[in-house]
């Protein structure tokens, strides 16, 4: 109307003026919901930890080199791993401020153990969304519009805020070609301190939810993500497997990036600055420190900035003489043993108050001491420890002292350091381990303790006396023997399947030990050797062929249990000494061994077991025919477990049988349904067998399952149709019995209500090759994972079959 107007005026009228308040509204509560103390340039972080100026250049280096794509350009996640101290939240500062200068930083979290807000992953999705909003403008429609979309979005969970806030903007952008364009966009994430963040669940949460996006769209989305923690176990063992082992560099920070010339060069320029600056300045000279005292700190340092920034901190307060202060570190660093003594008496004495071993002779006996030591030692603290029964635990009296003792910037010299006294008490639990008579509170402490004291000693590849001590130590020797005698502790039971032989070995074969294959190696074949001359106790039978192949299938590392009655209803008919013939020490190492008392074979028994780490690890061994021998799982041993399966299956009902597995216990019939169909797909030719699914009228007397009802029923099926096909004529059908009773009524076929996993259904029906709708039902015989219960998904209902 106005196209060819100019210099119009208009005057009256209303008009609207849209700011977009609701959008400023979810803004206002994106920011509410965020963490803004855990960014890079946080002022709540005020003057945070970076590295000096021209030291760790190495490692910057290295991560600058993997950023760009120098190097393993494939990799879109690297990994900072070090003990405390070693500088990490240092390097992934500096990094970020060299990424966010050259806009190469699109968002970090820096976790802390101390605050709060950044102690846990609750502000973690919305703080990593508003430096997204920030630093990506084109996201800001997208995650506004997510917000008022959804307003309850901040309380809902992890995953769910991670795909609503991060991740779907992030795919709607590249959608949008925005990561494909000539426009830069910033594309790295750093996240520091992941080992900060409360709880180890929610660790390898925030882990796995996050790598995996990434991973899946890997080619939508061309980000890199920095990850800087301490190798605790659990994020060891995440990065170890797949899929993040084939995902992500590693970097430790350890001697290979020499942190000692990096140390130095901070203690000098740092001494520099005193000298510069002091009030005391005058009287500093240029001289000091001498090189030999660097070079003792450096040494101190054992490759830990920490040490040196404590040092330059307690050397450099303005209220004190530097020349003096420097005087009392070295003068401790000579000091007697009795300070080496002290320090390790508190370290144990803290570590061991969670532990089973606390008497304060336990404590003296567990360091080799003289019988009193302790209590002299302490004699002169008796106002912060109580040590003044040495048939009583060692007590601190304000809980505030343990957190003194770890906090360096609060007791300097009486600093307890973490990987040097780990290390020292790693020494006494192989002590401990290799003495049978030491008593059970020192080997208690000891077994469920090495492991965690070897992970968190620190670089130990050129310890050899350590490393010496590793090899020779009876750990599996002296395992049973160790479970014996703590049979009766007062702790649970199942808490030692943190500490059983395959976390040894398991341990060995991911450590970082120089040459540490030598010492996997060496505690596998003991641990192997242990498991033949067991072996070798029990009489080849069908039913010893069943159970080593279900433990070699991996069938039960689902975190299933198997109960007492599975094991009685499978060595049917029944056998007086079952535990004879099922030789349970294969699936739990808590089990102890057959063995031979007043004439009589037989062990204990426990009730029944659950998927552990140990499985895997015996699985590995049975699968293996050059540590195994003649008891490795083959086709043949296959065959004869799917031989004994089907004679069960096919048994007609009795009283024992019935009784043995409630009908109303489903789910030990779940176990049942999947090793038999695994089994039977494993098996080789066998005229036994065929003869036994050859039957005219194929009955599977089998319980009802509890879940998944009909695809356990169409894998079945669909088993026994593969291995007989070639000896049948088509069509082909089995009768299904799992009323737990005698039955002559065979109803024509299946109904929708029998296959369904609510139903009720107790019956006697056929099935033929309508249970199969399509060739998909079929697939995945061969994956020993499938029998974990997942829910069928939807669409999956098949029509019952027709008349055949």
């Amino acid at each position: 109307m106005f196209e060819h107007s100019n210099n119009i005026l208009i005057h009256g009228g209303t008009f609207t003026e849209h700011h977009h308040a609701q959008s400023s509204e979810a803004i206002k509560r994106l920011l509410e919901a965020s963490s803004l103390g855990a960014l890079h340039n946080s002022g709540e972080r005020f003057d945070p930890p970076k590295c000096h100026p021209n030291t760790r250049t190495a490692v910057l280096q290295k991560l600058m080199d993997w950023f760009i794509g120098v190097f393993l350009w494939n990799k879109f996640m690297l990994w900072l791993y070090g003990p405390a101290g070693a500088g990490k939240s240092a390097i992934a500062q500096t990094f970020a401020e060299l990424c966010a200068a050259k806009n190469g930083l699109l968002a970090s979290f820096f976790f802390s153990r101390s605050s709060s807000r950044r102690n846990n992953e609750k502000a973690f999705v919305a703080t990593l969304a508003y430096q997204l909003w920030l630093r990506i403008p084109e996201s800001r429609t997208i995650l506004e519009a997510a917000i008022d979309n959804n307003p309850a979005i901040f309380q809902l969970n992890f995953d769910t805020q991670f795909r609503t806030l991060f991740l779907d903007p992030l795919l709607q952008l590249s959608s949008a070609g925005r990561f494909t364009s000539a426009t830069p966009f910033p594309n790295l994430i750093i996240i520091d301190g992941l080992d900060e963040c409360h709880g180890d669940d929610i660790q390898n949460t925030v882990l796995n939810i996050i790598s995996n996006a990434f991973q899946y769209h890997s080619s939508a989305l061309p980000f890199k993500l920095l990850i800087a923690s301490r190798p605790e176990y659990h994020l060891t063992t995440s990065f170890s497997v797949a899929p993040l082992h084939s995902l992500t560099i590693r970097l430790a920070l350890d001697d290979t990036y020499r942190p000692d010339e990096d140390i130095k060069f901070y203690l000098t320029g740092s001494f520099g600055d005193i000298r510069k600056t002091h009030i005391m300045r005058a009287h500093l000279p240029d001289s000091w420190p001498s090189e030999k005292d660097i070079a003792k700190l450096v040494a101190k340092s054992s490759g830990q900035f920490i040490y040196a920034v404590t040092v330059i901190r307690y050397v450099s307060s303005p209220r004190h003489n530097p020349l003096n202060r420097l005087k009392v570190i070295q003068g401790l660093l000579g000091h007697t043993r009795n300070l080496i003594l002290y320090i390790s008496i508190f370290f144990l004495t803290w570590k061991m108050s969670k532990q089973s071993c606390k008497l304060l002779h336990d404590l003296e006996k567990f360091m080799q001491l003289t019988p009193g030591t302790v209590q002299l030692l302490l004699m002169d603290i008796l106002s912060v420890v109580d040590a003044s029964d040495n048939k009583k635990p060692i007590k601190f009296l304000h809980a505030s002292f343990s957190d003194f003792l770890i906090d360096p910037t609060r007791s300097h010299q009486f600093f307890i350091n973490p990987s040097k006294r780990h290390e020292e008490a790693a020494h006494f639990c192989i002590s401990a381990i290799e003495s049978l008579d030491i008593g059970r509170p020192l080997q208690t402490y000891a077994y469920q303790s090495l492991l965690n004291h070897l992970r968190l000693a620190g670089p130990l590849h050129d310890n050899t006396t350590l490393r010496k001590k590793v090899f020779e130590v009876p750990y599996i020797q002296h395992w049973r023997n160790y479970v014996r005698i703590s049979r009766d502790a007062p702790f649970k039971y199942r808490q030692l399947f943190s500490q059983d032989p395959a976390s040894f070995v398991h341990f060995l074969q991911t450590s970082q030990f120089r040459q540490s294959e030598e010492l996997y190696l060496h505690h596998r074949s003991i641990l192997d050797q242990k498991l033949r001359e067991d072996l070798a106790l029990v009489p080849m039978s069908p039913c010893l062929a069943f159970w080593t192949a279900v433990c070699a299938s991996g069938i039960l590392e689902h975190g299933r249990t198997v109960s007492l009655q599975i094991f009685w209803a499978l060595t049917y008919p029944p056998i007086l000494n079952i535990l004879f013939y099922v030789p349970a020490f294969l699936f739990s190492a808590l089990l102890s061994p057959i063995e031979v008392v007043n004439g009589r074979v037989g062990h204990e028994w426990l009730g029944g077991f659950i998927g552990t780490p140990y499985l895997p690890i015996v699985g590995e061994f049975l699968n293996d025919p050059s540590r195994a021998g003649p008891h490795v799982v083959d086709q043949l041993t296959y065959t004869t477990a799917a031989a004994f399966a089907v004679e069960f299956a096919v048994t007609a009902w009795d009283g024992t049988k019935s009784i043995s597995l409630h009908p109303y216990r489903g789910e030990q019939w779940n176990f049942i349904w999947d090793a038999f169909t695994f089994m039977l797909s494993k098996a080789g030719y066998s005229a036994e067998l065929v003869n036994m699914v050859g039957q005219k009228n194929l009955t599977f007397n089998l319980g009802r399952p509890s879940t998944n009802v009909r695809h356990r029923v169409q894998t079945l099926f669909a088993a026994v149709r593969d291995y007989f096909k070639q000896l049948s004529p088509l069509p082909f059908k089995i009768i299904i019995n799992w009323t737990q009773r005698p039955s002559y009524n065979v109803d024509n076929c299946f109904t929708a209500e029998d296959l369904d996993d609510d139903g009720d259904t107790r019956r006697v029906f056929y099935i033929d090759e309508s249970i199969l709708p399509s060739d998909e039902d079929t697939q995945g015989l061969e994956d020993v994972k499938e029998p974990k219960d997942t829910p069928e998904p939807e669409g999956k209902k098949d029509q019952p079959c027709g008349n055949t």
